[in-house]
């Protein structure tokens, strides 16, 4: 009986990891985004979970606030900085060279490729705010619309459906989150704060932020902020 057990919890194990695979080479076909001349990367299908070991399921939700480059410490909430001096990629935790961008990456991806200007807007998904960002080569969907630039969270709104049509074509959502200091969560739906790799300082790290007017890759944050990651990994 154990045995059985144990049998249909490994099946059901493998069929989340399957589904999660399938997602993620749904989205290499459509959804590529350069982040230099010669590099193109396919994000994961969500931001990663708290305990900093799984994606969430869907693109909006918000996922774990997590201090910069504690993939192997990810439940730290400690402000000391000496348990940030050393950097933990939280993609190690994962098989298929998932990895975080740096901040020359996100600089390339949001403001320096092809019609870059035009493949970014704040936006609302299911209710949540966040920041869309579209794929290299788009096709836009029946039935939706698209408005590049800082035009408020009801600049470009989509229902479960109509994201998931969004979806299909490679598109990106990043959700405002907000912040964690110490145990405490900061704008929540109004700002998008995501770590990169690249340190600031001893102190800081920087961050790529967005709220519904402004959207800023010069910006830093102390290492011990409780922050939102986006995983990626280079297109072969």
């Amino acid at each position: 009986m154990r045995n059985c057990f144990l049998l249909l919890m490994w099946s059901m194990l493998l069929l989340m990891a399957g589904g999660c695979e399938n997602k993620v080479q749904d989205r290499e076909e459509k959804g590529t985004f350069s982040v230099c001349e010669n590099r193109k990367v396919v994000f994961a299908p969500g931001n990663l979970a708290t305990g900093g070991h799984d994606f969430v399921e869907h693109q909006w939700e918000y996922g774990g606030l997590f201090g910069w480059g504690t993939g192997n410490h990810a439940y730290d909430t400690t402000e000391d900085l000496n348990c940030y001096a050393v950097y933990y990629d939280w993609g190690k935790n994962f098989e298929g060279g998932w990895r975080t961008l740096s901040i020359e990456e996100w600089r390339y991806l949001l403001f320096e490729r092809d019609d870059a200007a035009g493949k970014w807007g704040a936006g609302t998904v299911n209710n949540v705010h966040g920041l869309l960002v579209l794929p290299d080569s788009w096709r836009m969907p029946e039935g939706c619309m698209f408005r590049a630039g800082n035009n408020g969270w009801d600049g470009n709104r989509y229902s479960e459906l109509q994201w998931s049509q969004m979806e299909k074509e490679g598109a990106l959502f990043l959700p405002a989150g907000g912040f964690r200091w110490g145990e405490v969560v900061y704008a929540e739906g109004c700002e998008g704060m995501y770590w990169t790799s690249t340190p600031w300082d001893e102190c800081c790290a920087h961050v790529v932020f967005f709220s519904d007017d402004t959207l800023d890759s010069a910006e830093d944050d102390r290492r011990f902020f409780g922050q939102s990651v986006r995983l990626a990994r280079d297109c072969e």
